[in-house]
């Protein structure tokens, strides 16, 4: 299952899936590096940070952002 972390909350981890439900996980759970924004593959044993997935979402937001605030 693909994830994306949207907010930490003291020792959890706030998750919105792409069916855009709300999942969420004990903070232990993720990667140490895991940051707010990161693209996450959920196996059910295991989650890591899809490193280009998020990377690409990031732009695609940035390009967004630079569309709508454009002078």
């Amino acid at each position: 299952m693909r994830l994306t972390l949207s907010d930490f909350e003291d020792d959890l981890a706030i998750c919105e899936t792409d069916e855009r439900e709300t999942i969420t996980l004990p903070k232990s759970r993720l990667p140490r590096q895991a940051t707010i924004g990161d693209r996450l593959d959920w196996t059910g044993r295991s989650i890591r940070i899809l490193r280009d997935e998020t990377n690409a979402q990031k732009k695609e937001i940035t390009a967004l952002m630079d569309d709508l605030f454009e002078e």
